[in-house]
């Protein structure tokens, strides 16, 4: 008789918030299903990303579950919803357009709730599946041993949190992160919702942000914001947000140049350091957006955008 695992941490070990999350429908112990919040704050009928395995998973349990529901896949990915006609004379009807890395936002159909909150029964190997992907990001010699006839539910887990995290198959060119923290330690609070901070871009995900030097930022990459100067009194820097993000389109800068922003370095911040000074972007009125190359910066990376229509 196997043992249930310990229910998945709330936190990786250095206390940082879990980046996926495992949901139920509420009041039926089906899933978990491992699921890509798209905002900070959700509620239980805000739509969440998840991979194609886990859209085919909700959607077969909706319908075996007599959740009235009807549900169907087309050639090109694209799921459709239903309610049946027995519950809904209405027809109510949801499509659902995958991104372009594969991910469906579901929502809005049923109440969503945080699986194993409310103490519902769940197997061992739904327990094995969950910690799984609670541990997606550690390493091997950290992650939780289970039995033979759990592990594999283990690792499914895992992976799934890789795929709708884009932990995984991401080319390592593409998605720079080559902040050491130990020699540079950060500190990143959520992006804040207010009217001084413009929405991001449809499709950009805040789960995408992340820090880089500034000097390695590629074109086409979305800049979010930066972090506060560095300081001999203060060892963990923070991040600041951009009320507007911009997309970056790096170049040289032109020490010659005669914009107010250009003399206002000059005059100020001294010589460029080493790895050089860039221009992030051109302002509309010709104003330069300067960077030090070893700033650093909080960006999406391109790879990781909508494709453009």
């Amino acid at each position: 008789m196997t043992t249930i695992p310990p229910m998945p941490h709330a936190t990786y070990p250095d206390e940082t918030r879990l980046s996926i999350q495992l949901f139920t429908i509420e009041e039926t112990g089906l899933g978990p299903y491992v699921g890509l919040p798209v905002t900070s704050l959700w509620l239980d009928d805000t739509p969440h990303l998840f991979t194609r395995e886990t859209a085919e998973q909700i959607a077969r349990d909706v319908t075996r579950d007599d959740l009235c529901m009807s549900y169907a896949f087309s050639a090109d990915g694209t799921l459709t919803l239903q309610w049946t006609d027995d519950y809904d004379a209405l027809g109510r009807v949801i499509i659902v357009v995958p991104d372009v890395h594969g991910r469906y936002l579901i929502g809005g159909m049923w109440p969503w709730a945080v699986w194993g909150a409310d103490d519902a029964p769940h197997t061992a190997g739904q327990a094995a599946f969950a910690l799984g992907a609670a541990e997606y990001r550690w390493t091997a010699e950290k992650c939780t041993e289970h039995p033979e006839d759990l592990e594999h539910l283990y690792v499914r887990g895992r992976e799934e949190a890789h795929r709708v995290s884009l932990g995984r198959d991401q080319p390592r060119t593409t998605v720079p992160f080559d902040i050491d923290p130990v020699r540079t330690p950060l500190i990143v609070r959520s992006r804040p919702v207010s009217r001084f901070y413009r929405p991001l871009p449809p499709g950009a995900l805040e789960s995408a942000i992340r820090p880089v030097a500034a000097g390695a930022v590629g074109p086409g990459d979305l800049v979010v914001g930066g972090f506060t100067p560095p300081h001999p009194d203060i060892v963990r820097r923070r991040s600041q947000w951009f009320g507007d993000a911009y997309v970056a389109a790096p170049a040289l800068w032109d020490a010659a140049c005669e914009c107010t922003s250009c003399e206002t370095i000059r005059a100020h911040c001294g010589p460029a350091p080493a790895v050089g000074r860039l221009v992030m972007k051109k302002e509309i009125d010709g104003e330069c957006v300067v960077w030090d190359g070893d700033d650093i910066a909080l960006i999406i990376p391109a790879s990781l955008l909508p494709a453009p229509a």
